[in-house]
């Protein structure tokens, strides 16, 4: 009877675990790592050159609509989602990587009027 139960909660204690809310500047930190990422992404000769960058973006988009799951904040978990997965689409090589470029970054800018103020190198949350 034991076993069962056992087997069931380490997985998902580990993806708890995997998904834990990370600190505001951690938040800030991956942020930043965008804009190079993006850059390499628009700048990659082709698709599977721009892969590399975009699976970073995939990476830090779970993470950051687990950090505004962790706030209750709908609307900027969906703009995460979305971007997540025109970088996905992006890496994966599916679709036009312009046109997914496009769409990831008409969600990051959607999300920071939304949720961001302040000014360049004073950024703070709404």
């Amino acid at each position: 009877m034991h076993k069962p139960l056992f087997l069931f909660v380490i997985p998902v204690a580990f993806a708890a675990l995997a998904i834990a809310q990370i600190s505001d500047d951690e938040y800030r930190t991956l942020m930043q790592s965008n804009a190079a990422n993006v850059a390499a992404v628009r700048d990659a000769t082709d698709t599977p050159a721009a892969a590399p960058a975009a699976n970073k973006l995939v990476d830090t988009f779970t993470k950051v609509a687990a950090y505004w799951k962790a706030k209750d904040m709908a609307d900027a978990v969906t703009f995460a989602d979305s971007a997540r997965a025109a970088a996905k689409a992006i890496a994966d090589g599916q679709g036009d990587k312009a046109e997914n470029l496009m769409k990831l970054q008409q969600q990051c800018g959607g999300c920071h009027m939304a949720h961001r103020a302040g000014g360049r190198g004073n950024f703070t949350f709404k």
